[in-house]
């Protein structure tokens, strides 16, 4: 599976239900039911339900609606059982509902992609602007289909003729994404993220404000992108605040020491921002600055504690720093069990020194030691602090609002 499928996959089908209301457009909504879709997607479940109830009889499209909401609030077999009438009888809506049931696995359904393919693939082929986004990404991910970037782009192409926000986001993605089939078009990417980050599509703008960072795709304006990615952070991206970091690292040195030192400590505030939300590698550009003591005062054990929740998050380079930190007791007592467990791990995760170090450290360790390690580096899951990427979880994630 690609990054993009990786990373991107469940949190769209799951984006279904959790697209905030700007971001959702009523292209798959028939007039009479716009209403209580917009109420539901503000959050009046109670006023979505009783105005789809009474739209149900004889309207398997509210019959879908109502068994979203439902679903929504955990009455999963009066959902089940209305979101299967109503694609029993032929609904877009209802198709791209159970779709989504079989793909994340919803209701006491077991998860099967295949299913969930065909019934997108219904859905879409009526025009259905979700299912033909979510249809695209099983392409992409190659779930329950063979992957084939090509398809999978020319379903996405269908679904951002609507001009929907969420298609041309993810368009985007399918433009950046390669394989032997069809190359990454960055310019097209660009000018898909600047269209959805218009219309208020968070991460478009996130995505948008890194091209215009490193001129991928279009003309490099540190200046937009600052602008861009300052609007994706302050509506809770994270990484925004890493790349505006990033921005800041970049500047050229001046002749003036307090106007670059001013740079240094504007960047590690980005990192702390970008860290204390989750993202592992800002946590480990703000590890690397407490042990250099760059931008801060100098604290290995500030530095080996971000270190660590790098690590924990399955980050090979934070995973090497504080082995290496263990193994000599830089911020304190030695641990050279907890140390060797996390060389294996680098080494595992492709760190190019883990391997050597390790060797060479092995030395010091006896056998049981080491066979400690190795059961505890056995053990090891990753956890990660927040969804990589773009919202995504590592398992599918149950709807929890209106889409």
């Amino acid at each position: 599976m690609s990054r993009f499928g990786a990373t991107l996959l469940v949190a769209l089908l799951a984006m279904a239900e959790a697209a905030p209301a700007q971001q959702a457009g009523m292209q798959d909504v028939a007039p009479a039911l716009q209403p209580p879709v917009a109420a539901y997607r503000a959050g009046d479940r109670a006023a979505a339900e009783t105005a789809f109830r009474g739209l149900a009889p004889g309207n398997a499209d509210a019959q879908a609606w109502l068994g979203a909401v439902l679903l929504d609030r955990g009455a999963d077999r009066e959902a089940l059982r209305l979101i299967q009438q109503a694609a029993g009888a032929g609904s877009p809506e209802g198709e791209h509902r159970l779709a989504l049931v079989y793909a994340l696995g919803l209701a006491g359904v077991p998860r099967d992609d295949a299913k969930a393919a065909a019934l997108f693939e219904k859905a879409a082929a009526a025009g259905h602007t979700r299912a033909q986004i979510n249809l695209g990404i099983l392409y992409l991910a190659g779930r329950g289909v063979p992957r084939d970037v090509v398809l999978a782009r020319s379903w996405l192409e269908k679904a951002a003729l609507s001009n929907d926000p969420q298609a041309l986001y993810t368009l985007g993605r399918a433009m950046s994404d390669a394989s032997e089939q069809a190359g990454p078009d960055p310019v097209r990417a660009a000018d898909l993220y600047r269209r959805a980050a218009e219309k208020g599509h968070v991460l478009a703008g996130l995505r948008y404000g890194l091209a215009l960072s490193e001129g991928f795709g279009v003309k490099a304006d540190p200046a937009a992108a600052q602008r861009w990615l300052t609007q994706a952070q302050e509506r809770g991206v994270p990484e925004a605040a890493l790349a505006l970091g990033d921005l800041a690292a970049r500047t050229p040195a001046s002749r003036d020491k307090a106007a670059n030192e001013k740079v240094v400590k504007a960047a590690i505030s980005w990192y702390e921002i970008a860290a204390s939300g989750g993202v592992p590698s800002a946590q480990f550009k703000l590890a690397n600055a407490y042990f250099a003591g760059v931008g801060v005062t100098r604290d290995p054990a500030q530095a080996q504690a971000w270190y660590t929740r790098a690590a924990q998050q399955g980050q090979p380079q934070a995973q090497y720093a504080v082995g290496i930190m263990l193994l000599g007791g830089v911020a304190g007592a030695k641990d050279p069990v907890e140390g060797y467990k996390w060389l294996i791990l680098a080494e595992r995760n492709g760190h190019p020194d883990a391997k050597s170090v390790r060797e060479k450290s092995a030395e010091q360790l006896s056998d049981a030691e080491r066979r400690r390690a190795e059961e505890l580096a056995q053990r090891f899951t990753s956890t990660l602090e927040r969804p990589l990427d773009d919202a995504a979880a590592n398992g599918p994630a149950r709807p929890s609002a209106s889409r």
